[in-house]
C-alpha cells in the first residue's frame, strides 16, 4: 500500500475517499494482461508499488520528485525520466528494452496527442509485445466531476483531463501509431476502459 506524501503538488496527490480503490481496480485490470515474467515499462508511473510486484520493471515519469520518491521506496527497480509526449524515448529507456508490456495507466486522457504517445510506446515493444492502456470512458465524465466535487475522487486528476477517449477514439489513436486493438473491455460499472494494443500486421 502506498503511503501518501506530505506535499502539495497535484501530481503527488491521491486525495479523494475512493481514489485508492479506483487505483487498485485499475491495477488489477491491467495486471491481468501482464504475462508472468514479462519485461514491463510503466509510462507515467506516478507513485507506484508495481516495482515490488513485477520482477522486471522500469518506471518512467516526467516529475523529478516522483522519481526520487519511487527510487527511495524501491531501490531495486529502475525509474527513468521521460515525458512521453515531449520527446522520443531517451537512450537509457531504449537501452532498458525491448519490453513485453508497456503500461499506460490513466495517462492518455491527460495527453493532447494520444497517438504520438502510443507510437513512442510501440517503438519500445518486443516483437510480440503489447501496450496496455486504462482510461476513463466518456460516459464517466459526469460521475468523475461529481465525485471530485464531493471529495470522493481527486479534484486535481479531473481538472487535468485533456479528453476522455471513446473505444473508437482509442482504436483510431492506436491505428495511427501502427497498433491494432487486440482486446478491450470496460470495468468499474463501465466507467473505465482497459485496452491492449499489439503491432498491426
Amino acid at each position: 500500500m502506498l503511503k501518501p506524501l506530505s506535499v502539495s503538488r497535484p501530481h503527488f496527490r491521491t486525495d479523494g475517499l475512493l481514489t485508492r480503490q479506483l487505483i487498485r481496480a485499475r491495477l488489477a485490470a491491467a495486471l491481468a494482461l501482464v504475462p508472468r515474467g514479462a519485461r514491463v515499462l510503466d509510462l507515467g508511473c506516478g507513485l507506484s508499488d508495481l516495482a515490488a510486484r513485477l520482477p522486471s520493471y522500469v518506471g518512467c515519469d516526467r516529475w523529478p520528485e516522483i522519481l526520487v520518491e519511487n527510487r527511495r521506496r524501491h531501490p531495486e527497480a529502475r525509474f527513468l525520466a521521460w515525458d512521453v509526449l515531449a520527446s522520443e524515448p531517451p537512450d537509457e529507456v531504449r537501452a532498458a528494452g525491448p519490453f513485453d508490456v508497456v503500461l499506460m495507466l490513466a495517462l492518455l486522457e491527460h495527453l493532447s496527442d494520444p497517438a504520438a504517445a502510443l507510437r513512442r510506446a510501440a517503438s519500445l515493444l518486443a516483437p510480440s509485445g503489447r501496450v496496455v492502456v486504462t482510461t476513463p470512458h466518456p460516459l464517466g465524465h459526469a460521475p468523475l466531476e461529481a465525485g471530485a466535487a464531493l471529495g470522493l475522487l481527486s479534484r486535481h486528476a479531473a481538472d487535468e483531463h485533456d479528453a476522455l477517449l471513446s473505444r473508437e477514439a482509442l482504436e483510431a489513436a492506436g491505428a495511427a501509431a501502427g497498433l491494432r486493438l487486440a482486446s478491450y473491455r470496460r470495468f468499474l460499472f463501465g466507467l473505465n476502459q482497459l485496452a491492449a494494443f499489439e503491432r498491426a500486421a
